[in-house]
């Protein structure tokens, strides 16, 4: 299915059905039932389709069927019709249909496309019209009847099979849409929404509709505002302002969780009511987005009957997140609430997993207060166990908040935990109180973390990952994406410009590369191109990064001490996660908040500023910081910035020189924070 540029961005989850003769084949890529995949393209279509075009109509139409534009022309974008619900595909037609059959039935012609879309939206009913002057009695009267304003108690769904025609819907503001649809386009139209249909001149339209259940054809003409689909769609979709404001909230909302190491990779969820109304719809975040990266358009709009009212524009965005389902129970459970956060805090996951019981008691602590329990009362979070998927999740969280109907929280034991509020503030606020289950800690808010000679071997740097990355850079040089390759070429060119030298382009690359690791050069450019390399060479299984022991035990008691771990290492930030994902020890990257080098700390780390930057980036003051390493000069700079500091005494480190006044340790569970 390929969605039009301008299209796919409306989404109408009502049917707006117009009497017998319409040709509307309308399907978004991304109309799915919560989990489904994206359907695949179909691999008939051997052209690109034209775009949906929608523009408003004058006020006063002489001929229903000509185009009746503005003048200047009014170009109604694909936002317009997102907002109002429209949603919009294309489906190229791939054989041949009979002129009319009610019901149809796919006997013979095969469309896995039009099967997938059926499927996924429940549509189980379909016939086919033809309309025109010589196969409908009565043309002209029909055609002034269509275009008869009226509202629908279902969605509206029409595939034009052949010929053209318009469908007209009503803006917020009133004012009249055109949509022009051609064959292979399939709209659906949001039950409620005030619209129209009518032939263009050229009086022919051939098309399929489709309907969930035993098909309704009746048109509830204008003036409909009291009846129950027009309500159902202004509950749905008149809150615009509330809704674009929760989506701006809710993705800076989880960029901050992020920052926190609680949704990282694409972990973690939010939802947030849209409206007052009791049945109001919910936005969904999406399954598969980083959450540093998500975009306020990458939110799904679902009903509270379940339908994907709107759907994002961004085609990496394909799938609602799992969580919804749970989010939809929450809100039946508590009517008061209007959100909900899912985070993966390895706090809370260490604090379910050692809990023999299924309820985390927390006491003494000012932080509960966030969650509505008074200072001096118990918090009482009851943990279930985990399940294969979320959904299945539902059943068993419902019954453990009968026995604790007042539970702010509930832990999943070894995943997560949900939270909630009356509103998104609220749900935010209460889970940040939620980060520290247990206590407070005292010392350093933040262990900032070296890599090499601190959490692993200095040798695992220099013997495997430098000598890897030098043999595998040529290879990469002709087979990588000619975008990669040319990124890496400028980012050389500039370095090599810098550094007073000539550079061959492509061509210099590899030996580029080689003379500067063994020269063990901190040039960004450099620390780019090895993470790429490096990538490759972890993912197939190739690398593994080396762990000294006590780096996992160290990392978890941390983090179990309401401590956060970040990593500063001249490596790239990419090549970071990478080691610690990639581990000897398994996946660290869930005990850790934030990576970063010298680009993102804006300084070498042998410079005070840089520590400064970081401790800004972190939200903490200099003073709660302590930073671990093995070099001395890296120490120096973050005292003078205001960090505690330890230095490693590991293997192979290099040696100190007497009297360096700093602690030392010869291992991280040795550090006195």
């Amino acid at each position: 299915l390929k969605p039009f540029s301008q299209a796919r961005r409306s989404f109408l989850s009502s049917r707006v059905c117009v009497p017998n003769i319409i040709i509307a084949r309308l399907y978004c890529r991304r109309v799915l039932p919560r989990g489904t995949m994206t359907p695949a393209p179909a691999t008939t279509a051997t052209t690109a389709p034209t775009p949906i075009e929608a523009w408003y109509m004058t006020e006063t139409v002489t001929d229903q069927t000509a185009e009746n534009r503005c003048v200047p022309n009014e170009p109604a974008d694909s936002q317009a019709l997102f907002d109002l619900g429209v949603l919009q595909f294309h489906v190229p037609v791939v054989d041949k249909y009979p002129q009319k059959a009610v019901p149809w039935e796919p006997s013979g012609i095969q469309d896995p496309a039009l099967k997938k879309i059926r499927e996924s939206r429940g549509y189980n009913y379909a016939d086919i019209i033809t309309c025109s002057e010589e196969c409908l009695p009565d043309y002209s009267n029909k055609l002034k009847a269509f275009f008869q304003e009226h509202i629908h108690s279902d969605e509206e769904v029409r595939y034009i099979l052949g010929g053209s025609g318009y469908f007209d819907v009503r803006d917020r503001n009133d004012r009249w849409i055109r949509i022009r649809l051609h064959a292979g386009d399939l709209i659906v139209l949001p039950e409620g929404i005030y619209h129209r249909f009518t032939m263009d001149e050229k009086n022919f339209t051939h098309a399929m509709r489709l309907f969930k259940g035993v098909p309704v054809w009746t048109a509830i003409n204008r003036p409909a505002d009291d009846h129950q689909s027009r309500q159902k769609f202004i509950t749905n979709f008149s809150s615009l302002e509330e809704e674009q404001r929760l989506r701006t909230d809710i993705a800076d909302c989880l960029r901050s969780f992020y920052t926190f190491g609680w949704c990282l990779g694409s972990s973690g969820a939010m939802s947030a009511k849209v409206g007052g109304a009791e049945d109001a719809p919910m936005l969904v975040t999406p399954s598969g987005v980083p959450k540093e990266k998500l975009s306020p358009d990458d939110l799904f709009l679902i009903s509270a009957s379940g339908e994907q009212l709107k759907i994002p524009t961004n085609e990496k965005v394909t799938k609602v997140s799992d969580s919804a389902d749970i989010f939809e129970a929450l809100y039946k459970r508590f009517p008061k609430v209007r959100a909900v956060s899912h985070i993966h805090s390895v706090n809370a996951v260490l604090a379910a997993g050692q809990e023999e019981g299924n309820i985390l008691r927390v006491r003494d602590i000012e932080m509960i207060k966030g969650l509505g329990i008074p200072g001096d009362q118990v918090l009482e979070i009851p943990i279930v166990e985990n399940q294969p998927t979320e959904p299945m999740l539902v059943a068993p969280i419902l019954e453990a908040l009968d026995k604790l109907p007042n539970a702010p929280a509930i832990l999943v034991r070894n995943h997560g935990v949900y939270v909630w509020g009356s509103s998104l503030d609220k749900a935010k606020i209460a889970t940040e109180c939620l980060k520290r289950p247990r206590t407070a800690c005292s010392g350093a808010k933040v262990v900032l973390l070296d890599v090499e000679g601190t959490t692993t071997p200095i040798t695992f740097v220099k013997d495997k990952l430098f000598p890897y990355a030098a043999a595998a850079v040529g290879n990469w040089v002709k087979t990588a994406k000619k975008p990669d390759v040319a990124a890496v070429v400028a980012a050389y060119e500039a370095q090599c410009k810098q550094d007073g030298r000539s550079f061959a382009g492509a061509d210099d690359v590899e030996a580029v590369t080689k003379e500067w690791i063994a020269a063990d050069r901190k040039v960004g450019a450099l620390k780019e191109l090895q993470g790429r390399l490096w990538r490759a060479g972890y993912e197939s299984g190739e690398l593994k990064g080396a762990m000294y022991d006590d780096t996992p035990k160290a990392m978890e008691r941390w983090v179990l001490d309401g401590r956060r771990v970040a990593i500063f290492s001249s490596g790239s930030r990419e090549a970071q996660e990478l080691i610690y994902r990639y581990s000897d020890k398994g996946d660290l990257t869930d005990y850790l908040s934030a990576y970063f080098d010298p680009a993102s700390a804006q300084a070498p780390k042998q410079q005070a500023s840089a520590y400064v930057q970081i401790a800004l980036s972190l939200g903490i003051a200099p003073r709660d910081g302590h930073f671990c390493t093995d070099v001395l000069g890296e120490a120096q700079a973050a005292k003078e910035a205001g960090w505690e500091a330890t230095l490693l005494l590991r293997p192979g480190n290099a040696p100190l020189p007497e009297n360096h006044g700093f602690r030392t340790a010869t291992s991280l569970l040795d550090v006195a924070l």
